[in-house]
């Protein structure tokens, strides 16, 4: 099950155990208050335990009448979180739960509920943190607090304080070619360099931005069906129309020698630094 529809089940049936994974610990904490919500536990009548507890140590906590009455449960935290609630449970009766990385819709509505975001802004601390809401929340109160005296945070507010991941300053970068910035393009690059990104990731990433761009231009579908088909946001592919259309008629021979790039790489015939600058020329 994902996370996103943790809440709406928990509302039709509490089950007596659940197994949390995935990379987010906002959404592993949130599923967490979640259910024991849900589950009606208070705080006092909740046993934290670490990676390895014993099985017979936590059936006999569920099995003990709490001193402080009502009911209760054991939180296993370790590569896998597990909430219990019940004694003796089969394995049949766990109920697993995703708590990797939300859809950018999603995290978008998410952060706009928070009323002082512009959609813009939304859509670009979601970015910024690779939708990961843990990174999320925690620009968020950065941004609630440094621009508390604001009315409404723009995007040019997020770009100005967020901290971002090295996967957006990848699409930085591209954007930032796409539109003709050589100096700003050379700044992220060596910046990238200079944090130990790899030149393979790198290169890699800009043809994935040279991949989106040749589908945003040479298709006739809307953004959201070229969005859907790309598996992203369909803002991404607004964008993309909207900043590369200087390059429409010439995207089709720039996607075919990112390709044939990658395969040199693949290959050894060519070093990957040395496919990042030919490539950077071609969108220049």
């Amino acid at each position: 099950m994902l996370f996103a529809n943790l809440r709406n089940t928990l509302k039709e049936e509490v089950k007596p155990s659940y197994t949390l994974f995935g990379s987010d610990i906002f959404l592993v904490n949130k599923a967490i208050e979640l259910i024991l919500e849900a589950a009606k536990v208070e705080p006092l009548n909740t046993t934290r335990l670490d990676e390895g507890a014993d099985e017979g140590d936590i059936n006999a906590l569920l099995s003990n009448v709490s001193m402080f009455g009502g009911a209760t449960a054991v939180v296993v935290r370790g590569t896998e979180t597990r909430v219990i609630l019940q004694p003796n449970v089969k394995t049949k009766e766990i109920e697993r739960v995703d708590c990797n990385p939300m859809t950018a819709d999603l995290v978008v509505r998410l952060i706009m509920s928070q009323k002082k975001f512009s959609q813009d802004a939304a859509m670009l601390l979601a970015q910024c943190c690779d939708n990961n809401y843990a990174s999320v929340d925690n620009e968020i109160n950065k941004l609630l607090n440094y621009f508390k005296d604001k009315e409404q945070i723009s995007a040019e507010d997020v770009s100005a304080i967020v901290t971002k991941t090295e996967t957006f300053q990848i699409y930085e970068l591209s954007n930032a070619l796409l539109k003709k910035d050589a100096v700003r393009a050379d700044k992220i690059l060596q910046n990238l360099y200079a944090c130990g990104v790899e030149e393979y990731a790198i290169f890699g990433n800009i043809v994935s931005q040279v991949r989106r761009l040749f589908f945003a231009l040479k298709s006739n579908a809307n953004d959201a069906t070229v969005a859907g088909f790309l598996k992203i946001h369909p803002y991404a592919i607004t964008a993309s129309r909207r900043d590369g259309r200087h390059l429409r008629d010439k995207i089709a021979s720039i996607y075919e020698n990112a390709l044939e790039l990658e395969y040199q790489i693949k290959s050894g015939k060519i070093l990957a630094e040395r496919a990042i600058v030919l490539l950077m020329g071609a969108l220049l």
